[in-house]
């Protein structure tokens, strides 16, 4: 059986925090703090606490206690957000056990020089699962087959300007992204479930755009660099140079020449990385401020069309063929935003070249906080809002990633209606492996009672892996969820919900096969 591996407190993170929140406090001079203790008490009775295959279920009642603290700094010279919970549960995975997870989102932003020198900074904490059999992952029910990953990460930039000539961007990135360990107990011998690296990435961002002495001519300057250095396996390095000069032949007509070289370097079998120079010379016509098309020709070619109608709607879609740098071949993205009054509606398409190592950094644990900054609460799960789980299972190997996403919802004075449709594809670069993963989720939220509000939320997500190995098996799952519940708010600062979950998970895998069902009661207070 696989032994839970015991998540520690990462000392240095909360030390860095910690010891930032006290020099301000006393050294900053009119800064503004909100600082909102809470905390999270819940019972959770599962029918089948292990998530194991029909016949061989174990129920269970988890116990979880989880206070927390979110903290806001503002000044006209400091913006500080942070939020901690430590989730401590009792009997999760049914081994009467205790176990203390830690989850943090900490980012700020200081002016070092008014409107010229600043410096960002970023930390988190999150548990993530180690394989994507397991599609969710919630530190109460399943395998345990997850690690803690930890980053932290500090961008000093500068923004100069060259009086009228031109302005611009320097920046400099420093990230490190570690997890809790990839070993795990099972049988008396070692098994390794994570194969991701701990790294460390260094980056340098340079953009110099011409100013308003420039009447007839437009330029700008770009230069990306960015090095990820792996503890056990071979480095990463993605590059990109590039010159781009227009000019206005009339207030409708403008043509351009963009020259640059792309120098990336990692492994891969794919053909999806192309080295060298690249050019593209083309024109754009504007009729209006509601439509207009650009169209360049070259190595690097591409079309890109913007449409306005109306002031509720821009949609913009872009279709490549490129023959020097990442993503070469045909690729498209496209991005439509509609909205009313009462409802807003998104659909997008995009494609990229990344590392699972620069998606953790990308990931929010708390993504969304109120005007106190305070993370919002999700009706659903009565947790601050997470990230996503849909990221790509952990490995050091470059991953190219197709996505498509719709959402759409509609509000009223009680009620909220909502769905999210999704679809992306990975293909990962020196095995060849793919993951696709498809989703659909929607939900209804009422407002009964000026305290009372009930909810419906139902989910579908399909992976399908197909593995190039001989050695490796072709799996897919699909994992049906829904949950009914009620959440009332007692006083202003406590919170009480109850809900009931009944979830799905079919595989190909037959010892991925599971059904749960899930009773929760639990209150949520700030302080």
């Amino acid at each position: 059986m696989i032994q839970r591996k015991s998540n520690t407190l990462q000392l240095p993170i909360i030390y860095l925090a910690f010891i930032y929140l006290l020099f301000h406090s006393y050294g900053a001079y009119g800064v503004n703090w909100s600082v909102r203790p809470s905390i999270s008490v819940q019972e959770v009775y599962s029918d089948n606490i292990r998530l194991s295959q029909p016949g061989t279920e174990t129920n269970a009642l988890v116990t979880e206690i989880s206070p927390g603290i979110s903290v806001r700094g503002q000044s006209a010279r400091t913006m500080l957000n942070l939020n901690y919970r430590m989730q401590n549960l009792y009997n999760a995975n049914g081994d009467n056990g205790l176990t203390t997870n830690n989850q943090l989102q900490y980012n700020s932003r200081n002016t070092l020089i008014s409107n010229r020198l600043f410096l960002d900074s970023n930390s988190s904490i999150s548990q993530q699962n180690t394989n994507i059999n397991r599609i969710a992952n919630d530190n109460i029910s399943g395998s345990e087959n997850n690690t803690t990953v930890t980053t932290f990460g500090i961008s000093p930039f500068w923004t100069p300007r060259f009086g009228n000539y031109a302005s611009g961007i320097f920046r400099l990135n420093f990230n490190t992204v570690s997890t809790s360990g990839s070993s795990f107990s099972n049988n008396d011998s070692q098994s390794t479930l994570s194969a991701i690296s701990d790294s460390k990435s260094l980056g340098e961002i340079i953009q110099i755009h011409s100013g308003s002495e420039f009447k007839r001519f437009q330029w700008n300057l770009s230069h990306n660099n960015t090095e990820n250095f792996r503890d056990n396996d071979d480095n990463t390095k993605f590059q990109n140079t590039s010159a781009t000069l227009r000019t206005y032949v009339n207030r409708y007509f403008s043509v351009f020449a963009l020259g640059g070289y792309s120098n990336n370097n990692f492994q891969a079998t794919t053909n999806t990385n192309n080295n060298g120079f690249y050019y593209t010379v083309g024109g754009k016509w504007t009729p209006s401020r509601h439509y207009s098309i650009e169209i360049g020709g070259g190595n690097n070619r591409y079309i890109s069309v913007y449409i306005s109608p109306i002031q509720r709607i821009n949609w913009i879609t872009t279709f490549r063929d490129n023959s020097v740098g990442l993503n070469s071949g045909k690729t498209w993205e496209t991005s439509l935003n509609y909205w009313t009054k009462r409802s807003r509606w998104s659909l997008t398409h995009e494609n990229d070249t990344t590392t699972v190592q620069d998606i953790l950094l990308q990931q929010q644990v708390f993504t969304v906080v109120d005007l106190d900054g305070n993370p919002v609460i999700n009706p659903v799960t009565n947790q601050p809002v997470q990230f996503s789980i849909n990221i790509p299972t952990l490995t050091n190997e470059v991953v190219v990633r197709k996505r498509w996403n719709f959402s759409v919802s509609f509000s009223t004075a009680k009620t909220t209606l909502y769905a999210n449709a999704y679809d992306e594809n990975r293909v990962f670069q020196v095995s060849g492996n793919t993951e696709k993963v498809s989703g659909f989720n929607a939900g209804w939220n009422w407002q009964f009672g000026r305290k009372t509000t009930a909810y419906l939320h139902s989910g579908w997500q399909q992976v399908d892996t197909v593995a190039t190995s001989l050695t490796a098996s072709n799996i897919k799952s699909d994992r049906y969820d829904f949950a009914i519940g009620l959440n009332q708010f007692i006083t202003r600062r406590l919170n009480g919900k109850l809900e009931y979950r009944h979830v799905n998970n079919q595989s190909d895998n037959d010892a991925n096969d599971y059904q749960e069902n899930r009773a929760t009661a639990s209150l949520f207070m700030t302080y």
